[in-house]
């Protein structure tokens, strides 16, 4: 049995259709048993305060530091507001100390006897904002990306920097011999119009073309074709349902 009949024109996704996978994408994070995993991907819903229009925000370290209180204050800040977009709200009322095996933020140093509270100073680890956006044009999802935190000398919005700290080896001629029609784009970011990358979405439709997927599976279906490139990957554990299955 096809499941395009779950969709208004497979591939492609109504405004309506992407906020429902968007849901479903949600719900695998909360429900996968991530254990360790948790600590280094940071997924939440959001929505733009400014248009309305729904998302997914992807937060990942870009390497492990060494250092455990390093580490920690790393993961710290992955579990606070670092996102882009400064005008967001989160989709829904859900509070995160539902779930044991999120990452809770905590920036605020409790102050000594008399002392006003002081705030955490973070230790610079490299971090990589991951977006999921519906395209307007295309009707399909985008993937936009910016990078955080570079060593000092390293320009995050560059290029040559997205190839050297998040483009694996065996994508990186593939992607350079795509170009700007089919790899690493540049442009405005759909809500804080800050100058972004983005992985062009001109050959999503072809490729999902080939899959016949419920819409509670369209992001992972989607992400397993186009983040790997970028270095984004979704934990195995989100593909199995509650009742252990694939």
């Amino acid at each position: 049995m096809s499941h395009h009949d779950e969709y208004r024109q497979w591939p492609f996704l109504t405004q309506e259709e992407f906020e429902l996978a968007c849901a479903f994408f949600d719900q695998k994070y909360i429900r996968a048993k991530l254990g360790p995993k948790r600590r280094m991907l940071k997924i939440r819903p959001r929505r733009a305060a400014t248009t309305g229009a729904s998302f997914i925000e992807i937060l990942r370290l870009i390497q492990l530091p060494e250092d455990e209180d390093d580490l920690s204050r790393a993961l710290e800040k992955l579990g606070g507001d670092v996102s882009t977009s400064e005008c967001e709200m989160e989709i829904d009322s859900r509070s995160e100390d539902a779930d044991e095996e999120a990452l809770r933020p905590n920036s605020i140093v409790p102050p000594g006897p008399g002392l006003p509270p002081q705030y955490a100073l973070y230790s610079h680890q490299p971090y990589v904002t991951y977006e999921i956006h519906l395209h307007q044009t295309y009707n399909v999802p985008t993937l936009w990306f910016t990078l955080h935190d570079l060593p000092m000398g390293e320009p995050s919005f560059d290029l040559d920097s997205v190839y050297r700290y998040l483009v694996p080896d065996e994508f990186k001629s593939r992607l350079r011999a795509a170009g700007i029609t089919g790899g690493i784009s540049a442009a405005p970011h759909p809500i804080t119009d800050v100058p972004s990358f983005f992985i062009h979405p001109c050959q999503t439709k072809e490729a999902m073309e080939n899959f016949d997927c419920p819409i509670a599976d369209y992001l992972m279906v989607w992400l397993g074709l186009v983040g790997g490139c970028v270095g984004l990957w979704v934990p195995r554990e989100m593909a199995i349902d509650d009742a252990g299955n694939q």
